[in-house]
């Protein structure tokens, strides 16, 4: 169900301010929104405020509310004679929010959820530049489009939690046979770098970075690539990422009674989530997941004492808690067919994929059962993934 209340012209000036919920299964929030498109009536700046709640399940491992407070300012490049071409736009920004998570719903080993249940502050300036040369952003046939953002959270902004991100990504689209076939690219790198006392270095669920499903990764379900709790084997995400994504977009055959709406697309995606941002490239050339017998090894509560003692992590304390002796740091592979049909406002897509070489990982804990204790096994992510979204995958 979806509330959208939008008062335009607000002072007799080119201004909005807009009242905005969505409330579903998975997703709740309420938004308040004021812009000023063209600030003091140039069009090369706008200004932005924003507030509002949310909780939603964007990852299974768990359910996070987000109380948040932004101001954005936009500059554009429309003056002729400017440093920077029109296809070029500047986002600067200051957000705040309070980020925190389900203790009820986290699917994470015993040890962890204290920590990561705790309702942490992340707040500082962020800057975004996005470069757009698409003929069309809602079905491109050349062009590129390329973004880079930078977000500080700092405790000199009011934050609890430190640490730096930088996401980058960049596509191309080459259109040849006049525009029949499309050639896609798109490639994104992000690395999170977390600082300050163990508190303060443990970076949030919600602010790490995560990728798999309909516009990412498509080998995995969403959010679901990289990194698993070393005790229930759900995602957990990590602080670095590095995925490719290449498509040939087919020309659509002219069908009886469809005409030429349908058009297919063959797709190979690579990549991961990382623990550590270093670990990326390094990764790239490996296709299978390196020490696979170490995630075989599964472990059982100490039951000499009452009540039994929950297993624990073995490895390394990282930015992203503690972790388990498997490792992620390979590059997983899913090559598939997508079914597009063209509507006016953009494409409907039907993605089908087969990854071929997911990862393992050990299921000590499954809180599903009346016994967590009672079945530990290796898990194993899915090799056949389907998706249904709108538009094109970037």
């Amino acid at each position: 169900m979806l509330l959208d209340v939008t008062r335009n012209n607000l002072f007799g000036r080119e201004q909005s301010a807009s009242i905005r919920g969505t409330y579903g299964l998975l997703e709740q929030n309420v938004n308040l929104l004021f812009q000023n498109p063209h600030f003091h009536g140039n069009r090369n700046f706008g200004l932005t405020f924003s507030g509002g709640y949310a909780n939603s399940q964007d990852v299974t491992t768990y359910v996070a509310s987000k109380l948040e407070a932004s101001m954005r300012w936009t500059e554009h490049f429309n003056t002729p004679g400017s440093l920077f071409s029109k296809a070029s736009t500047f986002v600067y920004e200051f957000n705040f929010r309070r980020v925190k998570v389900s203790e009820e719903s986290l699917q994470v080993g015993p040890s962890e959820i204290q920590a990561l249940a705790t309702a942490v502050r992340v707040g500082g300036p962020g800057i975004t530049w996005i470069r757009d040369t698409r003929d069309s952003p809602l079905d491109a046939h050349r062009g590129t489009y390329s973004s880079f953002q930078e977000f500080l959270s700092n405790g000199n902004f009011g934050a609890e939690a430190q640490f730096n991100r930088l996401d980058v990504s960049s596509s191309s689209f080459y259109g040849f046979n006049k525009g029949k076939f499309v050639l896609a690219r798109n490639t994104r790198y992000g690395q999170e770098r977390a600082y300050g006392s163990p508190a303060e270095s443990l970076i949030p669920l919600p602010e790490r970075l995560y990728s798999g499903g309909p516009t990412s990764l498509r080998g995995f379900s969403i959010n679901a690539a990289g990194p698993r709790d070393p005790e229930t084997g759900f995602p957990i995400g990590g602080a670095g990422t590095l995925v490719n994504s290449t498509e040939m977009r087919l020309p659509p055959p002219v069908l009886p009674l469809l005409g030429d709406t349908i058009s297919f697309v063959l797709f190979h995606d690579m990549g991961n989530v990382f623990t550590n941002a270093g670990d990326a490239w390094a990764s790239a050339l490996r296709v299978r997941q390196p020490d696979r017998d170490t995630c075989k090894v599964l472990s059982y509560p100490d039951t000499s004492t009452d009540p039994a003692t929950p297993p624990s992590p073995t490895g390394p304390s990282t930015s992203t808690g503690k972790q388990g002796q498997c490792s992620f740091n390979y590059f997983s592979h899913a090559a598939g067919l997508g079914l597009r049909y063209h509507t006016p406002v953009g494409p409907i897509r039907l993605d089908f994929s087969y990854n071929l070489n997911p990862p393992i990982y050990p299921v000590n804990i499954d809180y599903s059962l009346s016994n967590p204790y009672l079945n530990p096994h290796v898990g194993e992510a899915a090799h056949f993934n389907f998706f249904f979204s709108l538009g094109q995958t970037f």
